[in-house]
């Protein structure tokens, strides 16, 4: 899910220069993913608490594939390459609060926050690679860059069948409404700190990648 999140980030040039979108259009493309970032790091996190890990990381790479297929057949359409990345930005989102919480319950070691950061940033750095790769030297650089990691995704999901659960399912009768509260928000110094801080956190850094 990492590498699709990021394989569509070198081939911007070329959607802006081959197919002439606008910089402004092209920064939305490379923008587009956190829409569906969000709501899939807030809400797949409970969800998986309550039902298990497995129910919302197994599709996890399916989307990732779909947001990939999607983009690879709308290289002309604009509203179609922000679906795709939308798309992929879901699976990421379920990549990185499911999967990151699953894979530190697996590991017995206590090395599950160090596994889950660089699988992210392999992930992260592979796809740039690998898509940029075939889209400057190999045929089809539109489509051959996606199919790549469709197949992959293909492979991520047969492997995860065999992963064991490691969250029993919420039977207690309580709303998802009530998981999503974290009281802390609250607090006086996340509202006065944190909260007016956090979006600079990933909003310089990006600000900076997309220039």
């Amino acid at each position: 899910v990492a590498w699709g999140g990021n394989e569509f980030t070198p081939l911007l040039v070329m959607y802006r220069e081959g197919h002439g979108f606008s910089p402004v259009v092209v920064d939305v493309f490379l923008f587009a993913y956190v829409v569906g970032i969000v709501p899939a790091l807030l809400i797949g996190g409970p969800l998986s608490d309550r039902y298990g890990r497995r129910p919302l990381m197994v599709p996890a790479p399916a989307v990732a594939a779909a947001g990939s297929l999607v983009i690879a057949l709308g290289a002309h359409s604009a509203p179609i390459l922000a679906t795709g990345r939308v798309l992929s930005g879901i699976a990421l989102g379920l990549g990185m609060a499911v999967g990151g919480s699953w894979l530190k319950e697996l590991s017995a070691d206590g090395s599950g926050a160090r596994r889950a950061a660089m699988s992210l940033t392999g992930g992260f750095a592979t796809g740039a690679g690998v898509a940029g790769v075939l889209a400057q030297w190999a045929p089809w650089p539109e489509v051959l860059p996606y199919l790549v990691h469709v197949a992959l995704a293909a492979l991520a999901t047969v492997a995860l069948l065999g992963v064991p659960e490691t969250r029993a399912r919420m039977v207690d009768g309580a709303s998802l409404l009530s998981d999503l509260r974290i009281p802390s928000a609250g607090h006086r110094r996340f509202v006065s700190v944190i909260l007016p801080m956090a979006p600079w956190v990933f909003g310089a850094a990006s600000v900076a990648y997309a220039v």
